[in-house]
């Protein structure tokens, strides 16, 4: 709980916004593990379900801000392979 306050601190001083999404993801990981660890310590594995829908909310969320913060192109390209070009106009087709 200490560590979390900590990196909370940090989250509020941090003078970029990558600080401040680290610290939030950094605050996800830590709350996720304490809710695992309860889960352990009672054997009530329900709590593990629990635990990874907050991760995935978390992950979610963090996207959602890069996103926000990286406004731009946001296409998949990858160079070597056909139909992973982007938004391109459609290729001649050899029939």
């Amino acid at each position: 709980m200490v560590l979390i306050l900590l990196i909370l601190l940090r989250a509020i001083i941090g003078p970029t916004v990558i600080d401040r999404l680290i610290s939030i993801n950094a605050i996800t990981s830590k709350v996720s593990v304490i809710i695992l660890l309860m889960a352990f310590v009672r054997s009530e594995y329900g709590f593990i379900d629990i635990a990874f829908v907050f991760m995935l909310c978390g992950f979610v969320g963090s996207l959602w801000i890069v996103k926000v913060l990286t406004p731009g192109d946001w296409q998949l390209r990858i160079p070597g392979l056909k139909g992973f070009e982007g938004e391109k106009e459609e290729g001649i087709s050899n029939d």
